[in-house]
């Protein structure tokens, strides 16, 4: 357990000041110590004992926040009013408490995210089996946002594959260059798997490329031999 009013007693000792988050049912404490550098109240001995006892250190470092106005408005703003530990309430609840969370509930929480690839990956297959029956206007909010989604992933975890799973949402969204692309990706990111190559030979064939989607099926095959939906698709393309 961190004391963060100890570390705040000592910011505010160092000149400095503190931001608590007032809310106290919370898995997530979120705190802004700020030391000013302004030669002040170095040590007690200017404020006296009584300085750091009961309220008067809360004063004095309230005072002190005074001089940041901005700092203090972002704040709160952005951990008062709604902080960490309430987005993690809210997408631990629509996890857990529901069964499949509808489409235009998991893009508003990606929305809230800033589309954070790690709220996407958790929600993936509840997007993945609404994605081909959702509206024109939803479709067009998930293809507009797909990119940023992207360009904020960073792979530390190769288990953890983005690039496959944004891949599957392009090919639920019929846009099978664009799944192609991040199969390719996923490749290159988290190594060769035969679901990948399958996937991208149904890309393939959906677009009229049978070779290109034999010659996938096939690579599937030679990674996993026994991979029932590959052998079924390459003799379907065989007999063509």
């Amino acid at each position: 357990m961190v004391n963060y009013h100890a570390i705040g007693l000592y910011c505010t000792s160092r000149s400095g000041f503190v931001l608590h988050d007032p809310q106290e049912e919370a898995s997530l404490k979120v705190s802004a110590l700020v030391f000013t550098g302004r030669e002040e109240a170095h040590s007690s001995k200017r404020h006296g004992l009584s300085a750091w006892i009961g309220s008067e250190v809360e004063r004095l470092s309230a005072a002190r926040s005074l001089a940041f106005p901005n700092l203090c408005r972002a704040f709160s703003e952005s951990i008062a009013a709604f902080g960490p530990n309430d987005f993690f309430v809210m997408q631990k609840s629509m996890k857990e408490d529901s069964q499949r969370p509808a489409l235009k509930a998991i893009v508003a929480l990606l929305k809230l995210s800033n589309w954070d690839p790690d709220v996407f990956y958790k929600f993936r297959d509840a997007v993945l089996q609404q994605v081909p029956a959702c509206t024109t206007k939803l479709r067009n909010d998930l293809c507009r946002n797909l990119p940023c989604l992207w360009r904020q992933h960073f792979v530390l975890d190769k288990d953890k594959d983005v690039a496959f799973e944004v891949g599957r949402l392009y090919y639920g969204l019929r846009m099978y260059q664009k799944a192609i692309q991040f199969y390719q990706t996923s490749i290159q990111c988290s190594g060769e798997h035969h679901v990948t190559f399958h996937n991208m030979g149904l890309c393939y064939y959906s677009l009229s490329q049978n070779q290109l989607a034999l010659d996938h099926f096939s690579q599937a095959l030679l990674l996993k031999t026994d991979y029932v939906k590959a052998r079924a698709w390459q003799q379907k393309l065989l007999r063509e």
